[in-house]
Order: C-alpha cells, then sequence, then structure tokens
C-alpha cells in the first residue's frame, strides 16, 4: 500500500524517462548531445602516445619492467630508433668526441668509447699520477689492456719519476706505437721496459734533460723493428762505439745534444731516412756535416739545421744543393751560409729533372751584420734563370731586416706570385 503522505519527486525539464524497446528521435538525440558535448580529444590505444594538453604518456610497465630485468632497452612500437653505428658517427663529429659524460649513457657506450678515450690520454702534472695509479691497479689491469697507443708526456715537468715512466711502458708495452718522453730523467729503468715495446713507430727524447747512453739507447730499439721517427736527447750522449744497428724502417731522424763529429762521420746511417734535422749540437763542425750529407744527402727530402750551432762557419751550408739535390723542404740559418750558395757554380739546374725545392726557410738570430749577407736579387735571379723552378714559399726572418716596400723585395714578390707562391715573414 502506497503511503500517500510522502512528497512526490520533482523532475527537471531534461529529464527523461527511458525504456527498453523505446527509440528516441534523431532531434531528441542531436538535443541532448548538444547540451552534454565534451572536448573531443583524439585519443589513440597505442603506447608512447602522448596527449597535447596534459602531456601524458602511456607505458606498459609489464613490458618495461620485464625488458629492465632481462638488461636490455626498452623501446616503444612507434618510437623512431637510430643505428648504434649512426650514433657513434655524430658523436665522433662534435667538438668532444670522446669524454667522461658519454661514457655514462649505456654499457654499450661505456664498453665502446672507453679504449677510444684512452687511445691518447691527455696527461699533465695535475692528473699523471692519478693516471699511473688508475692503470697500475690489480683490478683495472685487463680493463685498459692494448688501449693506449699514444703516450705523451711532454706536459709534464716532474723530476725523479724514473719508475712512474719505466711503469707506464711495461704496461702498455703490447700496443703502444708513439712515445713523447717528459723533461725528467730517463735512466735505465725506462731504457730496459722500452725493449718489450714492440710495437713502437715513435721514440721522442728531445726534452730529456738527463744524459743518456747511445750504446744502451741502440741496444733498447734494436726490438723495435718498426720504429720510423727517433729523436735524441738535447742533453750529452756518451759513446765511444759507432758501430751500431739502425732500425730498417727510420726515416725520420732529430740529432742533438753533445754527439761528437766522429759520430757523423763513422756512424753509418741507413739510406732509408728521407728527413734529418739539427738542433743544438755544439760539437759538429761543417767538415763532418758536409761528409754525412755526402753519403746520404742524395736521399734527404727534408733538411732542416737550427740555431744555434756554434761549430759551423759562416759558408758551411754553401754545398748543401750539391750534396742535397733532392730535396723539397730547406730550413737554414743565414749564420752558416753565403750568397754563395744561390750562385751557378753551388746552385747548377739539374739535368735530369727540375729541382724539386717548394719551401725554403731563411732564420737569423738577430745578430748584427747577418742580414747584409743575402740580398733579395741572389733569390730573385736564381728564380728567373730556372735554378728554383719548383719554388713556391719562400719564409724569411724579420730578423735579416729587409724593406717589404724596397724594389727588390718587391721584384722577388712579383717573381714568386707569378709562379703561385708566396713570400712569408717568420
Amino acid at each position: 500500500m502506497a503511503n500517500k503522505s510522502r512528497p512526490k519527486k520533482t523532475r527537471g525539464q531534461l529529464y527523461k524517462k527511458y525504456v527498453y524497446g523505446v527509440k528516441e528521435t534523431v532531434e531528441e538525440e542531436n538535443l541532448e548531445a548538444e547540451e552534454y558535448s565534451e572536448p573531443q580529444v583524439a585519443v589513440k590505444d597505442s603506447y608512447n602516445y602522448i596527449w597535447p594538453l596534459s602531456q601524458f604518456q602511456k607505458i606498459d610497465v609489464l613490458k618495461m619492467s620485464i625488458a629492465l630485468q632481462r638488461g636490455t632497452m626498452f623501446y616503444g612500437q612507434d618510437q623512431m630508433k637510430l643505428p648504434f653505428e649512426l650514433i657513434l658517427l655524430i658523436l665522433e663529429h662534435s667538438q668532444t668526441p670522446y669524454c667522461l659524460s658519454h661514457l655514462l649513457l649505456s654499457r654499450a657506450f661505456y664498453i665502446t668509447l672507453l679504449p677510444k678515450l684512452y687511445r691518447y690520454p691527455k696527461l699533465k702534472s695535475s692528473n699523471f699520477s692519478l693516471f699511473v695509479d688508475t692503470v697500475s691497479q690489480y683490478q683495472t689491469k685487463k680493463r685498459f689492456n692494448g688501449f693506449v697507443k699514444i703516450l705523451d708526456l711532454s706536459q709534464i715537468t716532474q723530476s725523479g719519476k724514473n719508475s712512474y715512466v719505466s711503469k707506464l711502458l711495461r704496461r702498455f708495452s703490447n700496443s703502444l706505437e708513439i712515445f713523447i718522453s717528459s723533461q725528467s730523467s730517463f735512466g735505465l729503468s725506462p731504457l730496459i721496459s722500452l725493449r718489450l715495446c714492440h710495437n713502437l713507430k715513435i721514440l721522442d727524447l728531445r726534452l730529456v734533460s738527463e744524459t743518456v747512453n747511445l750504446k744502451e739507447l741502440f741496444n733498447s730499439i734494436k726490438s723495435t723493428p718498426l720504429l720510423e721517427q727517433l729523436s735524441f736527447p738535447r742533453s750529452s750522449i756518451s759513446c765511444e762505439d759507432y758501430d751500431m744497428e739502425w732500425p730498417a724502417n727510420l726515416w725520420y731522424l732529430r740529432l742533438q745534444g753533445g754527439i761528437s763529429p766522429k759520430f757523423l762521420t763513422e756512424s753509418r746511417f741507413p739510406c732509408s731516412i728521407t728527413c734529418l734535422e739539427f738542433s743544438h749540437c755544439p760539437f759538429i763542425t761543417g767538415e763532418s756535416l758536409d761528409d754525412m750529407l755526402v753519403r746520404i744527402g742524395y736521399n734527404l727530402r727534408r733538411l732542416a739545421i737550427y740555431y744555434p750551432m756554434p761549430k759551423l762557419k759562416p759558408n758551411s751550408l754553401d754545398t748543401v744543393f750539391l750534396d742535397c739535390p733532392n730535396l723539397v723542404y730547406l730550413y737554414i740559418n743565414i749564420e752558416y751560409f753565403s750568397k754563395e750558395l744561390f750562385q751557378d757554380d753551388l746552385l747548377p739546374p739539374l739535368k735530369e729533372y727540375p729541382r724539386p725545392l717548394r719551401t725554403l726557410c731563411i732564420d737569423s738570430s738577430g745578430l748584427l751584420g747577418q742580414g747584409s749577407k743575402i740580398h733579395p736579387d741572389d733569390l730573385t735571379i736564381a728564380l728567373w734563370e730556372e735554378r728554383l723552378p719548383c719554388l713556391t714559399s719562400l719564409k724569411i726572418s724579420m730578423m735579416l731586416g729587409w724593406n717589404s716596400q724596397s724594389d727588390s723585395v718587391q721584384d722577388l714578390v712579383n717573381e714568386l706570385e707569378d709562379r703561385g707562391g708566396s713570400l712569408y715573414k717568420m
């Protein structure tokens, strides 16, 4: 029995009573859609879709957790992926291709970029000790095995670190190809460790300040058949036996320090040397230098004789074009030659082929009276007479005092420009 005293329910104007089987008219449906329509957003069911307004992203948590447990990287179905090799190529063209930040990206980047990062470590006095401790630990020996190819210690100014240098040479003996010594001592212990570097190609000892026994040095490099470049230390060298075996592939040799004239006259230099340099040799005379150039000068392509060479005379290098006819690059100092160097008898044209000299550098120490030893017309006449037909780069020291606005210098400049060359000041 119904309770008639209960108040009746009030219904709104838009209230509708839905009955099963009753179909609404099209007009009523459109009216209801207009009254209660919501903002339409294109929603996709695919994963990794980002909603434009809320910036929410739908992620499959189950697939993500399974991928993390397996140690693999998770990618969405619609996500574009770059090949790993292409990413490495992009990094190589960046300003810092190999840095510590790149190693933190993933394990794959760490394994791939670590050998490239340690191939040429940038060592200074501030990080040298830490580098030695890192690569010398027992736990990291296998990790850095075969990584270091270039060991440059030229920025290190420490002394008394023979043990450190010897330790590094032993540690990277299987992979080391280039070694540049520091200014510290290079004693017997590093020389012994040097015998283990069978793949060494460049040995630069020009900064070593300690006296090095030349015989011990050659005994050490006997086991380096691939050695191509050798720079002697700038300190005095004690040697009594000159019958030494030179590396077969040696093409660059820099002589400096206290080598004697007898070393140049009695040593059997290999014919494979094409680049020869002299620097800070206080005992070498012009006669011993000329004797050496007569024997190996025909094969030389580059020759550089730097100041000071106190035993050389003011005309010791006048015959350098006769001894070395195939030079492409020549660096000499005005103190050691005269204007006779560019005369007909000492600079004759070659019969078989044009003289290949392309670059000539004339330096000066700035001593009084040296600028008058040579005149610009001496070089201009040599060019006019086709005795230097291939010369395109002439570098002159400002210490010579040549006036760039003078007629003689302008004639020389015009002649070089007609050949496609230029005159430079050092």
